[in-house]
């Protein structure tokens, strides 16, 4: 019977290793999501909601340089100058944000139009100036794309990462509770196995 009664605590004992061991590693796995939500998180702020605001505010300098050179007016060199220093500072700020391969692409052809506009920049190439522009205005409209189609990918991301929390967790809550259940039956076991073996008190008269 002694031998069945250190199983038991054995048993019991490696059960609350058990629970000890997969309590760590919960809190493990909780920080590393918890690590990899945050990044993801910052990710889609920095690398996309400040990117859209950076290309808004692009489209707005391209549009400009689009409707000084309809109105080819005696300032037009240098009003153009002034929004193309503006789109040089919007891009060194987008160019330090995490881009992927197929937006780096884009916004390198961006940038290469830009200079073209700059090139073009005198009274007889304005036509030449135009067409780059406008490619430049297409080209925004892509990276804008780009970045809603990033952005949704990395909100699933973080939905995915969520969702296979939430049920690791309820399989290890019902792992937990399992073996909360087997501990109880084995402590029970112990105070019969006591019980059965306590010599009953006998009359002796």
């Amino acid at each position: 019977m002694w031998a069945f009664a250190i199983k038991q605590k054995m048993t019991a004992a490696i059960l609350l290793c058990t629970v000890l061991c997969l309590v760590m590693l919960t809190n493990m796995r909780e920080r590393r999501n918890a690590a990899r939500i945050s990044s993801a998180v910052t990710s889609i702020y920095e690398d996309r909601l400040v990117v859209g605001l950076y290309i808004l505010k692009l489209s707005k300098h391209i549009e400009s340089i689009l409707a000084v050179l309809e109105k080819d007016g005696t300032e037009t060199n240098l009003r153009i100058n002034d929004h193309l220093a503006s789109i040089n500072q919007l891009n060194t700020l987008y160019g330090k944000t995490m881009l992927t391969e197929t937006e780096k692409n884009n916004f390198e052809r961006f940038k290469q139009l830009c200079q073209a506009i700059s090139i073009s920049n005198k009274p007889e190439e304005y036509n030449a100036a135009k067409m780059a522009a406008q490619q430049a205005e297409d080209m925004l409209d892509i990276l804008s794309s780009i970045q809603v189609e990033e952005g949704k990918k990395q909100l699933d991301n973080v939905l995915s990462m969520t969702n296979l929390s939430s049920i690791i967790s309820y399989i290890e809550m019902a792992i937990l509770i399992i073996i909360a259940v087997i501990i109880q039956v084995l402590v029970l076991s112990s105070k019969t196995l006591l019980s059965a073996r306590k010599p009953s008190n006998q009359n002796l008269n």
